[in-house]
């Protein structure tokens, strides 16, 4: 082809066409731009192709990352709910008109539950690997703010959970240097200890921190829950949107 197209010049040259010739160049000229831009036009027709097969994966990858998430929310809201409704029901004891010193004795030494749960470890490498590599900018607009509207929020909330959780151990921790619990085997110091530590105590210093510590208690499991019920609506919702991208953007 090239040999074609010299000899085309040489051959105009040689006749001293020069008019021919220079129209022969511009159309040369034109076939090379041409030539360029098609292969620009494939180079991107690939590599767009590749973003959106990552885009793809990445949101598959999300999804499964959601639908666990989800699976150990639901496993996880029942002993929240619980252990907020037990607290409650102390309180409401301790508060009660018919209350004594006996009452909450009774609660702190025998029943009270100071345990607290860890945070739900979520996996968020999908989505902090949307963000790192900038594939969350060719989402839809849509989808991609409500990803992060969600993964802010979630975290937002996280962080409130977690400081209020190192309040409350902070107040467990002081309640436990003066009283013991017997209500859970990890706690269960034995009669001798027991009898030693509630043979003398303050009443008023232990109606203050019972106080203290079951208004932490309740802050935190409710709060807790907040968040559990926050990231499983709308992570219902995240795969719902996902499912509907998949299916019509990246089919």
């Amino acid at each position: 082809m090239i040999k074609f197209f010299r000899r085309i010049r040489k051959s105009l040259l040689s006749e001293d066409k020069f008019s021919k010739y220079l129209l022969y160049a511009i159309g040369e000229i034109v076939l090379v731009v041409i030539g360029i831009l098609i292969a620009l036009s494939i180079n991107n027709w690939n590599e767009n192709r590749k973003t959106d097969i990552r885009i793809k994966n990445s949101l598959v990858a999300l999804k499964s990352d959601l639908t666990q998430d989800t699976l150990l929310i639901r496993a996880r809201l029942p002993f929240i709910n619980e252990q907020y409704d037990l607290n409650e029901s102390l309180r409401a004891r301790v508060a009660s008109s018919g209350a004594t010193v006996d009452t909450l004795i009774q609660i702190m030494r025998f029943e009270f539950n100071p345990n607290w749960v860890v945070q739900i470890p979520y996996n968020t490498n999908t989505y902090n690997s949307l963000i790192q590599t900038r594939l969350i900018e060719n989402l839809s607009d849509p989808l991609k703010a409500n990803i992060k509207n969600f993964y802010n929020e979630k975290t937002s909330l996280m962080t409130r959970v977690e400081k209020t959780t190192n309040d409350y151990q902070g107040k467990v921790t002081s309640y436990v240097n003066s009283y013991t619990f017997g209500v859970t085997e990890i706690h269960d110091q034995g009669p001798l200890i027991d009898s030693l530590v509630w043979n003398k105590i303050n009443y008023g210093h232990l109606a203050a921190t019972f106080q203290g510590i079951s208004n932490f208690k309740r802050i935190l499991f409710t709060e807790t829950k907040e968040e559990l019920e926050f990231s499983l609506k709308n992570s219902k919702f995240l795969i719902e949107q996902i499912n509907s991208s998949l299916k019509q953007d990246y089919n």
